[in-house]
């Protein structure tokens, strides 16, 4: 069965046919730059049961992450990872129906701001996880 979802202006939607392989919640400082928020909420697919419909524009930071995203309302859609082939990071506020288990691991909790309190996984790496 296929999940989907879309963008704020709905211009650019997707669909993929996996569960998730992976549930995430990262602290990094280029997730926390690029989402405007404390914490990135993604999900991770195989790149082959994920297919997208629409204009979209893509920015590869430092790390080697490319982030791609809505070229008219700028709503992150996914991400490619150079040291994860084979797979796409969708942020889970694009989602049109939320995952329906919890986070399995959080990463770069070190990056956490002090401020912000939130129940993390077991699995936890104070950086990317090996």
């Amino acid at each position: 069965m296929s999940k989907t979802g879309s963008c704020l202006c709905g211009e650019v939607n997707f669909t993929y046919k996996s569960e998730p392989g992976m549930f995430l919640m990262c602290h990094c400082t280029d997730c926390q730059k690029s989402t405007g928020s404390p914490v990135a909420s993604i999900i991770v697919v195989p790149e082959d049961d994920f297919s997208i419909n629409g204009a979209t524009s893509s920015f590869e930071c430092e790390a080697k992450v490319t982030r791609s995203f809505c070229k008219i309302c700028g709503s992150q859609i996914f991400s490619r990872i150079e040291s994860a082939p084979g797979v796409v990071a969708i942020k889970t506020g694009v989602l049109d129906e939320q995952p329906n288990t919890k986070p399995n691991l959080v990463c770069w909790t070190k990056s956490k701001p002090d401020w912000f309190e939130i129940n993390h996984p077991d699995i936890s790496f104070e950086e990317n996880p090996n």
